[in-house]
């Protein structure tokens, strides 16, 4: 009877030490498969803002949005423009209509924040600002890594 004792917590502990063993492997492949999913989120939050802004200037572009300042370069202010809407009128005939081009300013996952940095018309092709006079293109403010070791979340 004693040996059976024996063996039981013998097996208990081979048996804990393999799931401290499978947990330690699980841990690397569940912190890369949750930076996958942020990337993926950023991707996308990415896309959503800078196609907005392309509705918009395409809009501008056709005469359907009054400038909303003298030195209008047919791009929105801000973000914060694009959720509030704006004039649209897509016939001479017809009344304007509001239009929202962005349901609401998307999170960037990897800083957990809606803060985003930004780059105007006119401004450098590597130039990233908190506000910008005529809102061209987003980026996010992380300066953290992507999971491909070389480039930058802000930089995508």
């Amino acid at each position: 009877m004693r040996d059976q004792r024996g063996m039981t917590y013998l097996e208990l502990a081979l048996v804990a030490a393999l799931l401290v063993i499978l947990a330690g492997l699980a841990i690397p492949y569940v912190h890369h498969r949750m930076q996958a999913v942020k990337e993926l989120q950023l991707r996308r939050a990415l896309a959503e803002m800078r196609s907005a802004i392309d509705r918009y200037h395409d809009a501008a572009q056709l005469g359907e949005i009054e400038p909303w300042d003298l030195a209008w370069n047919m791009y929105p202010k801000d973000l914060q423009m694009l959720v509030d809407g704006v004039a649209v009128k897509t016939a001479a005939d017809q009344p304007a209509q509001k239009t929202k081009f962005l349901r609401k300013i998307p999170v960037d996952p990897t800083t957990g924040l809606a803060e985003w940095s930004c780059r105007g018309y006119n401004d450098d092709k590597d130039t990233r600002n908190d506000s910008c006079d005529d809102l061209y293109d987003v980026f996010s403010t992380s300066s953290d890594l992507s999971a491909d070791g070389s480039t930058y979340y802000r930089d995508w």
